[in-house]
């Protein structure tokens, strides 16, 4: 790590974006104190974390990019051990296992020993694991990692479940367009260093001031359309699609709406006007680009 300074809000979803090697995931272990950091401080509500490390994890679930288990037992059993292990029992712990399987999907497995599960199930019990005491804070590594469309799809499901009971959280990810979809701030990483970070939208529009725009038009409507686009300043590079056109914008929102507007006066049957979500993809190859051409 090369001198971060980072501020993540509490009841944000920040996502970090970086190359292989770039730092995720030792600033993952860091923030969740199992690394100490060589210089520098972390601080959590309010607090430096190496001040009472053990209060800090009980506050919060990590998910790390391999996720260890306990072979021998089933899937309850070791969801039960991780709520013990956080002060849970009773009823209320036999509660929040069924409601957590229920969240990621397999309480169908519920009474399966956890050697037999697939490399899917295996992440999302990580996840279960990670969120069963309702934490402040979930770290996770890279967590969507070698999972099939359904199973991101649970995944993602559940991290919004968690966001909405109150939880902040911090996910590495490479697969940029869910990102693009959950994440309410970035930040981009490379060589240690967090060389752009904020809300994504203005992460993108920094590094792409043409922002990718497209709009989806009923049939008839394509001709006026371009040729209402091809007559307007801030529209570049058109291109059409069937019943899609695709355009670079370099307006503010209140000229993306007046655009839209525009389009209607002039008889346009607009279905959809939306930022394509390909524009996180488009920032980071931008400025990862920009720090490999600045290496001495």
């Amino acid at each position: 790590m090369d001198d971060v300074d980072l501020v993540v809000p509490a009841g944000e979803i920040f996502g970090m974006i970086g190359p292989n090697g770039a730092g995720k995931t030792t600033t993952l272990r860091m923030l969740g104190t199992a690394l100490e950091p060589t210089a520098g401080q972390v601080f959590f509500d309010g607090r430096d974390i190496w001040d009472d490390p053990v209060d800090v994890r009980s506050q919060i679930g990590f998910m790390p990019d391999f996720f260890q288990l306990y072979r021998q037992l089933k899937v309850w059993e070791l969801l039960g051990y991780f709520g013990i292990a956080h002060g849970m029992k009773g009823a209320s712990l036999d509660r929040r296992v069924d409601e957590v399987l229920r969240l990621i999907g397999l309480t169908e497995k519920r009474e399966a020993l956890c050697k037999g599960l697939s490399r899917g199930m295996v992440q999302r019990l990580g996840l279960g694991r990670a969120i069963l005491h309702r934490p402040k804070l979930l770290l996770l590594d890279e967590p969507a990692s070698g999972l099939d469309p359904l199973a991101r799809k649970i995944l993602f499901d559940t991290l919004r479940s968690a966001h909405a009971e109150g939880a902040t959280i911090i996910i590495s990810s490479h697969i940029l367009g869910e990102l693009s979809d959950l994440c309410t701030s970035v930040g981009i990483m490379n060589r240690g260093r967090f060389i752009e970070s904020g809300p994504t939208g203005d992460v993108v529009r920094r590094l792409l001031p043409k922002r990718k725009i497209e709009l989806r038009v009923l049939d008839g409507s394509q001709e006026a359309a371009g040729a209402a686009l091809s007559g307007m300043d801030d529209v570049h590079d058109l291109r059409r699609d069937k019943a899609v056109l695709h355009f670079d914008f370099d307006g503010t929102d209140e000229d993306l709406a007046n655009l839209n507007a525009e389009l209607i006066e002039r008889g346009v049957r607009v279905v959809l006007l939306q930022e394509s979500a390909t524009s996180l993809h488009e920032a980071y190859f931008a400025i990862t680009e920009r720090a490999e051409d600045a290496k001495p």
